[in-house]
Parts: structure tokens; sequence; C-alpha cells
């Protein structure tokens, strides 16, 4: 493992994996159980984001290997190599959700009767090219697409300011449900998990404080967008209009109009939004194939790309018959599969190493860290 990561490779990395789905996911969650008020909740992720990235430095401090060959350092050889292939199949299914969730997304604004599985396979098509090309390649892909998305999002949503604002729409905030602003922080925050690929790259960075800086910068760079779009929705529409909309920020592009002439931007932003999916269905499709490889002591990954490329497909058109199915998969299943996978698994390894003595953590020696490149 001789390739070094820079701060700023890992911010983007941060920055793909989870603000992508964001805009697609968190927006629309938060207005129908929060209403006016959605934009709280997102505000408030910043301090469980926090923690839940300091966890993640705790566990690549106190660790001699990266994911995942820390599963085998921190909970043994054999229960280590079990999760390894249960993150393999987890992480091929979140592969799988964000591309069925960004073609549904296609499905409705773009390109409608158009069959699903044309978008699923031109989109896999191409994190198969970034995987066979390798880590160090698809980084650095990562870092034009994370650059670039988050200018142009920016972009966007201050020519958002040109239309009317209507700030009563965020009031009144004494009708706040307590309730229901815990259940849509915890939604919001958990997508925050998604940045678990930190684990992988973490031990690979090219210092500890250019790590720590790229993790607070990536979740700086996730709130300040998805409030900021949650915000500008709420005042533009109002969020009895907004929560109707299969897809909220979406709306705010096509109503932009600027003296008549900046209007229709839609491709800009779909372009870019294209551009995040394939960098966040490739990160985890990275994650999986190599859990699968440190778990059976293979040589190489690339050759896995192939046929789990049928699997993703298959499971990401069979997973929901509608865009109705797909929102309560976003809704409900989604974010407690991803607490267990990417939140309470991590939290377990945390507690053990936390009780666990200084000078009785597992010697790494035996355990053979893959070439991941």
């Amino acid at each position: 493992m001789g390739q070094r990561f820079t701060a700023f490779q890992i911010w983007a990395t941060l920055v793909v994996m989870t603000v992508p789905i964001a805009f697609l996911e968190v927006p629309k969650r938060q207005l129908k159980t929060l209403g006016n008020n959605a934009w709280i909740a997102v505000a408030l992720s910043l301090l469980f984001g926090f923690l839940i990235y300091s966890m993640y430095l705790f566990i690549i401090r106190r660790s001699q290997t990266p994911f995942p060959a820390m599963l085998e350092e921190h909970f043994g050889p054999m229960v280590g190599r079990c999760l390894q292939v249960f993150y393999f199949l987890s992480e091929l299914l979140i592969a799988a959700f964000g591309i069925r969730l960004f073609v549904e997304f296609a499905e409705t604004n773009v390109l409608p009767g158009t069959p699903i599985s044309v978008h699923i396979t031109i989109l896999l098509l191409v994190c198969f090219s970034a995987l066979k090309a390798g880590l160090t390649t698809f980084i650095k892909t990562f870092e034009i697409v994370a650059v670039l998305g988050a200018l142009v999002t920016v972009l966007i949503l201050t020519m958002a300011f040109s239309q009317p604002l209507d700030l009563e729409n965020l009031l009144p905030i004494s009708n706040l449900n307590l309730k229901n602003l815990a259940i849509a922080t915890a939604s919001t925050s958990i997508i925050i998990s998604r940045g678990f690929i930190i684990l992988v790259l973490g031990r690979l960075a090219e210092d500890w404080a250019g790590l720590r800086r790229a993790v607070a910068a990536a979740l700086f760079t996730y709130v300040l967008l998805i409030t900021w779009a949650v915000l500008l929705v709420t005042v533009i529409f109002g969020s009895t209009f907004a929560e109707m909309r299969s897809f909220p920020p979406f709306a705010i592009v096509q109503v932009i109009n600027i003296g008549g002439f900046i209007q229709n931007i839609d491709s800009i932003f779909i372009g870019v939004w294209i551009m995040g999916m394939f960098a966040t269905t490739t990160g985890s499709w990275f994650i999986g194939l190599i859990s699968l490889q440190q778990a059976l002591r293979l040589e190489n990954y690339r050759f896995l790309a192939a046929p789990t490329a049928l699997i993703i497909g298959g499971v990401s058109i069979a997973m929901a018959e509608n865009i109705l199915e797909v929102h309560i998969l976003s809704e409900i299943l989604i974010p407690l599969f991803y607490a267990v996978v990417l939140f309470l698994i991590p939290f377990v390894m945390f507690i053990r190493i936390l009780l666990k003595p200084g000078d009785s953590i597992q010697p790494t020696q035996s355990i053979p860290v893959q070439n991941m490149d």
C-alpha cells in the first residue's frame, strides 16, 4: 500500500460520498417530517456528524490496519472475516439503492419513458471503468467532481435568490415537535455516515492534521449546502408545496430566471449530479469489493467488478416497483440500514477499542492486508 492521499483528496472523497445522495434524500424527508422547520434538523446534524466522524477518527488512530482488515484486528479473524463478507453485501446494496434513487430522479425529471435498465446500465459501465482504473485514479477523478459539483451547486443556490423569497414560510417555529425533530435530525445525520470510506483512506492519509482538517471541511460543506438548499426550497415554495415534489431541490433549478437570459439550467444541474452519483456509487462499490478481497485473501479486486455489476444492476431494478416504493425505502428502511452498517458496527468497534487495554491489542503481523489499488 504505497499510495498516499492528500487532505484535499480526502475532503473531495467525503463530499462526493455524502452530498449528492443527500440532495436526493434529505430535503423531501425533512420537509415531510418537520414542514417549515426542516432546516433546523439539517443544521443540528453538524453536531451529530462531528460525533460520527470523531468516532471514525478514533478508530483509525487506534488501528494498525485500514478497513476492512481492521475488522479482523478488533473482532478477531473469524468474526472479522464474516463481517467483511457482510460489508461486501451491504455496500453492494447501498450502491444499488443510490443508483435506483438517481434513476428515479432522471426518469421523473429528465428522460421520462426511458427504461430504468438503460439508465442503470450506463451508470454501471462508467463506474466499472473507474474501478478497473484503480483507487488512485478514481480518487483523482473525485477531486474534479467535488470541486465542480460544489461550485455549480453554490452558483445555482446563489442564483435562486433572484426569485421572490417569503421569509414568513419559515414561521412558526413554536409548533416544533421535539420527537419529529429528533427523528429528522437522526435521519439527516446518518447520511453523514456514508463518509465511512474514511476508515479505508484514513491510514493512507499523508498526515494526521491534514486528515482532521479534511473531515471537518467535508462535514461543514455537507451541512452548509443541504441547509442552504432546504431553506431556499421553503422560502421560495413553502413547505406544503415543496413536500409534494419528488425531489424538492430540483424545483429551485427549474424556476431560476434572471432577466430572461439565465434560465433552463436544468441540464447543468443534472450533468453535475450524474458525476456526483458516479462518484458515490463507485465509492460504495469499491468498499464492497475490497471487503470481499480481504475476506477471501484475493490478490486483486478488479476482476470482481464485472460479476458484481450484474448483482448491483439486478438488485437496483428489483428493489422497488415504482418511485413511491423508492421513497418508502429512502424514508424508513435505508436510514435504519445505514445506522446498522455504517454506525452501529463501527460503534461496537469503537467500544471494544476503548475498553481494550493498550497492551492487549491484537498483533497485526498475522493479518495480510491486501493491495487496494
